[in-house]
């Protein structure tokens, strides 16, 4: 699926058209009428693209300037100092992972002619779900049955190290859980299901944040991609970019690569696979790229959302027709997650 490598400046940039802009001041309006109208809004992003960028989405910018502070100081530590907390000693997939250590996969690229002899140019570092990072759990609640093995601890550098990385990430953490959750309740509205349908798939979200970082390379003759093409495997991504363009979206329209640039004051959002079964892919879970030829060092913070995941996705009975039959079987989120998750990581099973 990944054609060849470009330079950021010979790629177009995604218009307002490709990739929208939406305001979301009305997520929690009290008006039924005004939450419907975001609602469709988002269905048309969701149905034409995959992609789109959020504004006024209720997230502090200053926290986000923080996040993004403890990001670049904990890639600036010695490689010695961030294998302490190498992902191979979780189990769980929590922790960082050097360069070279995650292939690109997702329910839309098992492409065998896909070359995987490399991985991508990255490094990165997980984050999972933690009681003590959602504000609607009481902090004795206890974890559920870990059935897939993606629930556990996550591996936190100490305050010697990265001053406030745990803290400033449990309080990211608490207000993207509370923005997804109110976005899952538009997409019910969006799909013509009651605004509470995933509600009570939502007490354990399989939520995951990370931290990337893509070191520049070289413009000319370039080969090893940031993260090559792949779609993501939750309900949707929330991602918080820098200002280093470097995000590529597959555009179907223009049978080629453009640029999802940075726009001060948003965050992109995509569609991933477990939404897109869910609707029959009539919701896109878009094939995607990093590819960094900036000279510049980029940092950026996905934040993956999914329902939990004992949840079972049976495609939506509203989305099946005689001429779109069901896409897939029904399936359990976790064991989803945990078989993409063993192809993408190189040199790890869990």
């Amino acid at each position: 699926m990944s054609s060849p490598t470009k330079h950021p400046s010979s790629l177009q940039s995604a218009d307002a058209n490709e990739i929208p802009i939406i305001d979301l001041s009305r997520l929690r309006s009290p008006l039924l009428k005004e939450r419907k109208k975001l609602a469709g809004q988002i269905y048309d992003a969701c149905t034409n693209v995959g992609f789109f960028y959020i504004k006024n989405h209720g997230i502090p910018e200053d926290l986000i300037s923080e996040l993004h502070s403890v990001t670049r100081r904990f890639f600036s530590l010695s490689d010695d100092q961030k294998m302490k907390y190498y992902v191979g000693k979780s189990k769980k997939y929590r922790g960082y992972m050097p360069l070279y250590s995650e292939q690109p996969t997702g329910s839309e690229v098992d492409d065998p002619t896909e070359q995987k002899s490399m991985g991508a140019l990255s490094e990165s570092f997980d984050i999972g779900y933690e009681i003590a990072g959602d504000a609607q759990r009481d902090p004795n609640d206890a974890l559920p049955t870990d059935t897939f093995s993606l629930y556990g601890d996550n591996q936190w550098p100490g305050d010697e190290l990265v001053p406030g990385l745990r803290e400033t990430y449990l309080r990211y953490f608490a207000q993207a859980l509370d923005l997804c959750r109110s976005m899952m309740r538009i997409f019910a509205l969006a799909l013509d299901l009651e605004e509470g349908f995933f509600d009570d798939k939502l007490k354990y979200p399989g939520a995951t944040s990370r931290m990337l970082h893509y070191p520049p390379q070289p413009v000319e003759g370039a080969v090893v991609e940031g993260l090559g093409a792949h779609t993501d495997y939750e309900c949707f991504t929330i991602l918080s970019q820098d200002q280093v363009p470097a995000l590529q979206i597959h555009s179907n329209t223009r049978q080629g690569w453009i640029l999802a640039p940075p726009i001060p004051g948003t965050l992109v959002v995509n569609i991933s696979d477990c939404l897109s079964i869910w609707t029959n892919k009539k919701f896109k879970s878009t094939i995607h790229r990093v590819t960094n030829l900036t000279g510049q060092e980029r940092y950026t913070i996905p934040f993956f959302f999914g329902v939990d995941y004992d949840t079972t996705v049976s495609v939506l009975p509203n989305c099946i027709s005689q001429e779109r039959p069901a896409c897939s079987e029904p399936f359990k989120v976790g064991e989803f997650v945990r078989q993409q998750l063993g192809k993408a990581y190189v040199g790890f099973s869990g």
